[in-house]
This record gives structure tokens, sequence and C-alpha cells, in this order.
């Protein structure tokens, strides 16, 4: 084989290779520049968690832990909740709260026989949180953190 030809092979590979690297480059910046947004809009967020005040009969609590809420916690009785309580007054489905658009914090009682106590009174349907409301579920106490 001819030197010049094998000479222009190197030459096209190596061009090959920059174009690969210049579009690698180009992609990288995009997926940047498309998620530079996306950051901006976390830090905006709230972080939410249900401290325990009163951990109750309830083996898998102790006082002072933290629970978070990233989207949604369900409370209650069955295993299908995200915090299950091990509580006779607490139901099945007692309790839910979640936070809406990132910066609010909402609980709700779920139709349960013994109801949710938000700061002493009983929650009827929705009702927005502030940080340091206490929320009580049969023997059990939290409060929001947040």
């Amino acid at each position: 084989m001819d030197l010049s030809k094998l000479s222009l092979i190197f030459k096209i590979v190596i061009i090959g290779i920059v174009y690969i690297i210049i579009v690698c480059s180009l992609r990288i910046m995009y997926k940047d520049i498309k998620n530079g947004g996306k950051r901006a809009r976390m830090a905006n967020r709230r972080a939410f968690g249900l401290e325990v005040l009163i951990a109750g009969n309830n083996s898998n609590l102790r006082k002072g832990a933290v629970i978070p809420i990233r989207k949604e916690i369900t409370i209650g009785r069955k295993s299908d909740n995200l915090l299950r309580l091990e509580d006779p007054y607490a139901s099945s489905h007692h309790a839910r709260v979640y936070v809406k658009n990132g910066k609010d914090c909402i609980i709700e009682d779920l139709g349960s026989t013994n109801g949710t106590l938000l700061n002493g009174k009983k929650l009827e349907g929705r009702q927005y949180l502030s940080s340091g409301d206490e929320i009580k579920i049969g023997n059990t106490s939290f409060k929001l953190i947040g």
C-alpha cells in the first residue's frame, strides 16, 4: 500500500475522532443547560419532616427520630402505609401528609375512626401545616419540621 494512501486514511480517522469528541461535548453542554433550570427550581423547594414527640406503642419509632416527607407519607396500621403505626387507636389508613408545589405541606385525615388531632383540635378534611404544628394519631405524636 502506498504511503500517501495510508496518510490519507489516518487524516480521515483523526478528523472523525475530532468530530465525535465535539458532538459528545455539545451533547453534555446541552444537558447541563437543559437541567440548569431544574436545579434552580429544586433550590426553591422546602424540606419537611415529622419529628417523633411521643412514640406510643410503636416499636419502629423512637422519640426524636425524624421521618422525611419527600412527596407523600401515608400513616396507619396496615403494612402498605409508608409510616406504619402499631397503635390500637390508629385506623388501617389513618392520614396522609404530602407536599404541594414543593413549598406547602398538607395533612389529610382519611376518614379514620378516632380522628387526627392537629394542635389539639380534631382535623376535618385537609389542612395546611406550618413548621412546629403538632399531629397526634392515637398515642403517637409528631411535630412538623421544615
